[in-house]
């Protein structure tokens, strides 16, 4: 790039970071040859890198609601890649666009939104639930990423969210699909800007025993969706806790948080953080003498 020599950049080798980086350069330079690389990406004919990029990060461009080529074939690149390990499967979000989430708790949400609701199996796939006392399974509209993460933005939302609706919901689909157990919500992720006390509307420990009741009454009993509820906006309460039954809660919003959280198939607790921190190969060699 230094030299000026844009026809011999190779293209299938640029990071993630730099395509994200330098793609207006490279249309500006090498347009003919650039557009050609994009359509064998398109076509599978070619490779485009994604894996140093987050969702959000992935997405800036569509949530600023710009149509971008390569961040539509990145983002397509980071989804194959999670589906082809498993990641997030059978997983649905609820995602609060209240106006105080606005900036990077607001990105990330619809980023993660959109995420989860392309990684489900049906009946939930293309799926998330809005935070509302009247919580409604919607169905993402759009072709786009786009279109997609506008979709998620307007959808309505309240001051709070009704916890037990939102697992009649998830308990009436499945009932109505006539859904095998293994088939069910594994996890319910709610991104908020609030504390999860505040969030709910009701009694947590009440509205849990009824949750798991009807679950049981419908053959569902041992299948249980667990929430994970991720206050995105900094706060000085304690990171990662788990006090409250078939809950577990995050505080804050790191970039190392977020890499847990897709690296571990949306699992982020103490001993997440902890194994992650010592999975290096530096400490691989240690031993442990009691």
């Amino acid at each position: 790039m230094s030299a000026q020599r844009w026809s011999e950049l190779p293209y299938t080798r640029v990071a993630s970071v730099a395509m994200r980086r330098y793609k207006v350069l490279f249309k500006k330079h090498d347009e003919e040859r650039f557009d050609k690389y994009l359509e064998d990406v398109e076509a599978g004919k070619a490779k485009i890198s994604a894996g140093a990029l987050l969702p959000h990060e992935i997405a800036a461009a569509a949530y600023r609601g710009e149509d971008d080529d390569v961040s539509e074939l990145q983002w397509r690149r980071m989804v194959d890649d999670l589906r082809s390990k498993g990641s997030l499967c059978n997983c649905i979000s609820v995602c609060d666009v209240s106006g105080s989430m606005t900036g990077t708790p607001m990105e990330v949400c619809i980023a993660l939104g959109v995420l989860t609701s392309e990684l489900s199996e049906e009946p939930w796939a293309g799926k998330v639930i809005t935070f509302s006392e009247r919580p409604e399974l919607q169905l993402i509209n759009g072709k786009t990423l786009r279109e997609k993460m506008r979709f998620v933005q307007r959808m309505e939302w309240d001051m709070n969210t009704n916890f037990q609706a939102v697992f009649d919901q998830i308990l009436r689909t499945a009932v109505e699909t006539r859904l095998a157990p293994e088939k069910m919500i594994r996890t319910v992720f709610v991104y908020s800007d609030m504390e999860f006390d505040e969030a709910s509307g009701h009694s947590w420990n009440t509205d849990y025993k009824v949750i798991c009741q009807k679950f049981r009454d419908a053959g569902y009993g041992d299948v249980v969706p667990q929430i994970i509820f991720w206050n995105l906006r900094d706060s000085k309460s304690t990171p990662v806790t788990s006090t409250q039954p078939g809950v577990a809660m995050v505080s804050g919003f790191s970039k190392n948080f977020l890499k847990i959280f897709l690296k571990r198939d949306g699992v982020v607790n103490p001993e997440a953080i902890m194994m992650e921190a010592i999975a290096g190969d530096e400490y691989q060699k240690l031993a442990v003498f009691d």
